[in-house]
């Protein structure tokens, strides 16, 4: 099975693919979109969706795990455009058919450490232990194998009820 862990961000939307074989992980692919910051937003979002509909015709997952985006009530603007992204990135899911979970921040940090509350580092600690491997290129992209592996153990336990 193939899950495609996705942390969206208008500057940057970090991703993170893992291979599970007998709930082993293998990373295939992690890294960030990046998106012009000197471009308009209507661009941003276009480029943003090409290179998401390009991810997943490469990476052909079985599941996407999304990380939710939350707002603080003193950044509306923030979550309008987050929420902006979610669309491009869930038109593009709906477009190639392909399976998908939305996960709370606090929801994938409990799954990765036992505790919701975890700092991003403490995040990127349990997923380099989790996945043997020594560096991950970005926080987007350790949020994004976070939620991989969230997104693994919440279909794992639908699958056992």
């Amino acid at each position: 099975m193939i899950v495609l862990g996705v942390d969206p961000g208008l500057s940057s939307t970090g991703y993170g693919a893992i291979l599970i074989k007998n709930s082993s992980f293998d990373v295939i692919e992690k890294g960030y979109i990046k998106t012009n910051p000197t471009s308009d937003k209507a661009k941003r979002l276009g480029e943003l969706y090409f290179k998401f509909e390009e991810l997943l015709m490469r990476i052909k997952p079985d599941l996407v795990a999304v990380e939710n985006a939350f707002s603080l009530l003193r950044y509306p603007k923030a979550g309008i455009i987050l929420g902006e992204v979610l669309g491009v990135i869930y038109l593009s899911i709906f477009q190639k058919n392909v399976a998908y979970l939305d996960m709370t921040p606090r929801e994938i940090k409990n799954a990765i450490v036992g505790y919701g509350n975890a700092p991003k580092e403490q995040i990127r600690k349990a997923v380099k232990r989790i996945l043997g491997i020594s560096k991950i290129p970005s926080s987007h992209a350790s949020d994004a194998i976070a939620a991989a592996i969230a997104g693994f153990y919440r279909l794992r336990q639908k699958k056992e009820r």
